[in-house]
């Protein structure tokens, strides 16, 4: 076990541990309902922990992840699945990803009916469809499996939303939202294109919703570029979309597989750093050198690596020792990265950040 890792991953989630006031429960409802008071027992940090105790330390935990995206087409699932693949190792779990070849919700539902066949102790799953997912994320709960959402969570009114146990993961439309507002303070620009890679994923169509919403206050209009996760077929839209769309100034994108093909765009355009003004979701080693030579003004960091890291840590303290979170979110940022703070995070793009 690496214990610099270890040491430093306890103090993040210990922190998060008292930002959400954590508490033991007896027993979790499926229904995340709280049922009556916490006891809280004071115990002599000297006595000799029982037999029964040191078996639940060891007692094996069988956790199931259900992901949209994957590491070996979208180099922001390598952060997550770190975090999960490290998570598993510190806390002893056994984790089993299942995950496409590409961007698709159909075959993401059908591993959702996989991981819930195999009747795991915890279920954790990228709710990125919550129509399509409804119907086995319930089963699963029915089943008494509890379920964590990472990454992406239902977004319907709670009394239609599926009763996961809490949901791991950023805030998308703060993200948007706050992004216009970067862009508006960097002035000059009069028009916004976003682009998304993975149009139909409702949290992505959410960071561009908060983008357009913050832009309409101040008269801005916004439009929304689909592109693929295919880089060179995405630079070749873009540079078609800019050449009609000559008037376009502001370009925000929702991560790696829409940024890179950005910047491939830009040197095919003959575009400099300043000619269009840029910002990114999450973070990679090219979008770190991009912020420092000014080619883009900001990523928008949703920790994926604690993404990744948190659904484990509570999927095993659930299942040993019935503590769970307390909040319906367990939220992971959004946090701007940009020329004033990018040295604190350079060396961990695409690991740790």
């Amino acid at each position: 076990m690496n214990f610099k890792r270890l040491t430093l991953v306890l103090v993040l989630v210990m922190g998060l541990l008292l930002a959400f006031a954590s508490y033991t429960l007896a027993a979790l409802p499926a229904d995340n309902t709280q049922v009556g008071a916490v006891e809280l027992v004071q115990t002599d940090p000297t006595e000799e922990p029982t037999e029964e105790a040191m078996a639940d330390d060891r007692a094996p935990v069988n956790i199931y992840a259900v992901s949209h995206g994957a590491c070996a087409w979208d180099s922001y699932w390598c952060v997550v699945e770190k975090g999960s693949d490290d998570a598993a190792k510190d806390l002893g779990v056994d984790v089993t990803l299942l995950t496409t070849d590409k961007f698709d919700l159909e075959a993401t539902a059908q591993n959702i009916d996989r991981a819930v066949a195999a009747n795991p102790d915890v279920l954790m799953v990228t709710v990125t469809d919550a129509v399509l997912f409804d119907e086995p994320i319930r089963r699963a709960i029915d089943a008494g499996i509890p379920v964590i959402a990472y990454d992406s969570g239902d977004i319907r009114p709670k009394e239609e939303s599926i009763p996961y146990l809490t949901y791991v993961g950023p805030d998308d439309y703060q993200g948007g939202y706050q992004a216009g507002e970067r862009f508006l303070l960097a002035g000059g620009a009069t028009k916004a294109v976003c682009v998304n890679q993975q149009v139909g994923h409702v949290l992505l169509d959410l960071r561009c919703q908060g983008l357009s919403d913050r832009l309409a206050e101040d008269g801005i209009e916004t439009e929304v570029l689909g592109v693929s996760d295919d880089p060179a077929q995405s630079t070749t839209t873009l540079s078609d979309y800019f050449a009609a769309n000559p008037d376009v100034d502001m370009f925000l994108t929702l991560g790696p597989n829409s940024a890179d093909p950005f910047y491939a765009f830009m040197e095919a355009e003959g575009l400099e750093a300043g000619d269009v003004l840029h910002g990114t979701f999450d973070l990679s080693p090219k979008i770190v050198e991009k912020i420092k030579d000014g080619s883009s003004l900001f990523a928008i960091d949703g920790q994926p690596y604690m993404v990744g890291y948190l659904p484990v840590f509570w999927g095993a303290m659930l299942h040993r020792y019935g503590i769970g979170p307390s909040t319906d979110i367990t939220a992971t940022g959004p946090g701007f990265v940009d020329e004033s703070n990018i040295a604190v995070v350079e060396e961990l793009a695409g690991t740790y950040r």
